[in-house]
């Protein structure tokens, strides 16, 4: 199909799609001088390091399977099949693709950020989730991703269109890297008054002693016609972006959201950490899934310390272990474990001392947040008018 200077073609046609080396698993090493990208690392949008796996030994023909610039990485299996797919940059290199994972690479008179912002749709989300086989663990094969059709104008052309696009996609990721620097500058501050200079007065505690675990139930479908602002776990997935729906549209009660708590997911906490900070800004009608469990301070001032607490590495690690359940891919645990875990009782002066240098931090988080939710619509709003033609630069 041919329009003007567009044409249609299959994704196998402008890229070479290749599948990783099949590493045997108990050869990986915690350190090493290349990281593998696995189906594991591969999230919505990016890569995660929060497991890491290298490879050290020398293998014939191992170099065809080293990743660069502007390749692009699908996971070929999981729940969110056809959702986690990423970019990879010169910043990640060096990289090495393992097993289940998809490298597609835009062949000549093709633009590989072109094919991104084609793969980074709902179009191609939707295509996967419709055609993908498997019973307990959806999968995508080879084939299946290079039948998927692709709307391509000239290279120039491509060029341009992903020009605007990661003009948008720069400034979100200038934010990211600024809530960052944030987010760990806030860590080395609650580090130094709770981790490392303790009061020895301080009372050891638990989470219950200072807060309490909100339950407060809503069926959406009683209240058809309202609007709900919904934190549910793809929202949190999706760059913390909670989305507003119609309660016709919502299956299954939720929790009511209250102002100043935090959204702890029981559901894989040893996989994946979701640990959301709401601020006062709560708005009427505002749910969450009831995979998240609600922890809300007794006393405001508890809220930043709390945030911190649950999230340092070595508690959430703790809380994470309990995980139960016989399905691989959905354990949780009990909420009882957050609630249990101990803490100590600081004093009021050590909380306002803190709280008074790490507020302005996460205020500005949160608007920094609320920035890369308008030009992420703005960016997602022009992505299917410049790559389908509607719209001319």
């Amino acid at each position: 199909m041919i329009m003007g200077e567009w044409k249609e073609y299959k994704l196998g046609e402008v890229a070479e799609i290749v599948t990783g080396y099949p590493f045997p698993s108990e050869k990986y090493e915690a350190t090493g001088k290349l990281r593998v990208v696995r189906g594991e690392n591969v999230t919505i949008g990016k890569l995660r390091w929060d497991v890491e796996k290298h490879w050290n030994l020398d293998i014939a023909g191992l170099e065809n399977y080293l990743l660069r610039p502007d390749d692009i990485v699908i996971g070929m299996d999981g729940s969110r099949v056809g959702s986690n797919r990423a970019l990879i940059r010169e910043t990640d290199l060096p990289l090495i693709l393992a097993q289940r994972v998809a490298c597609l690479r835009a062949k000549n008179g093709f633009d590989s950020k072109y094919i991104w912002y084609t793969i980074f749709s709902d179009t191609f989300r939707k295509y996967v989730e419709a055609i993908n086989t498997g019973t307990s663990i959806p999968h995508i094969s080879q084939k299946q991703i290079a039948e998927f059709e692709i709307m391509c104008p000239s290279e120039a052309e491509q060029k341009r269109i992903a020009g605007v696009l990661s003009s948008l996609d720069d400034k979100i990721d200038l934010l990211h890297r600024e809530n960052a620097t944030l987010e760990a500058l806030a860590e080395t501050l609650f580090r130094h008054y709770f981790i490392e200079n303790p009061n020895p007065d301080w009372k050891e505690g638990k989470v219950s002693d200072i807060a309490i675990h909100c339950k407060e139930s809503i069926n959406p479908q009683k209240h058809f016609d309202e609007i709900f602002l919904h934190y549910s776990i793809p929202a949190y997935d999706n760059g913390k972006r909670p989305i507003e729906e119609q309660g016709q549209s919502i299956q299954s009660n939720k929790y009511v959201i209250p102002q100043n708590c935090i959204l702890f997911s029981k559901l894989n906490p040893h996989k994946d950490k979701r640990v959301w900070l709401i601020l006062d800004d709560v708005q009427p009608n505002t749910i969450c899934s009831t995979e998240f469990q609600i922890v809300k301070p007794q006393n405001n001032q508890w809220l930043y310390f709390l945030y911190e607490w649950l999230t340092y590495k070595e508690n959430y690690d703790e809380i994470a272990s309990g995980v139960s359940g016989t399905s691989g891919s959905h354990q949780r645990i009990d909420p009882k474990v957050i609630f249990e875990n101990g803490c100590p009782i600081a004093d009021d002066f050590t909380l306002e001392q803190y709280n008074t240098k790490v507020k302005p931090m996460f205020e500005k988080i949160k608007s920094n947040q609320q920035q890369m939710q308008t030009l992420t619509t703005q960016r997602d709003t022009l992505q299917p008018y410049l790559m389908s033609g509607e719209m001319k630069l």
